[in-house]
């Protein structure tokens, strides 16, 4: 058993590898799949919101365009566009 001074001496080491240990613990780690779908989402968010600008303005440019109800008839199912979240100021 360790003494009372001996402790005291290693003290900070048991603290300083706690600290390490538990600063470790808390991220977890995505997988490749993970990170692949992240990406993937990401693409199909952007693509559907360059759809629906592309759309928009086609019925918007051309509104007698034989095109024009096709896009409309796609508008609805893609639905409006997301809102986009506004920055923060910093201070």
């Amino acid at each position: 058993m360790l003494s009372p001074t001996l402790w005291l001496k290693k003290l900070p080491y048991f603290v300083a590898l706690a600290c390490v240990l538990s600063f470790t613990a808390c991220e977890k780690k995505k997988t490749a799949a993970e990170i692949q779908k992240d990406k993937v989402d990401a693409f199909r968010k952007k693509q559907k919101i360059e759809a629906i600008k592309s759309y928009t303005e086609l019925v918007n440019k051309y509104p007698d365009s034989e095109h024009t109800a096709a896009a409309k008839e796609r508008l609805k199912i893609l639905g409006p566009l997301p809102a986009t979240p506004t920055p923060v100021k910093k201070k």
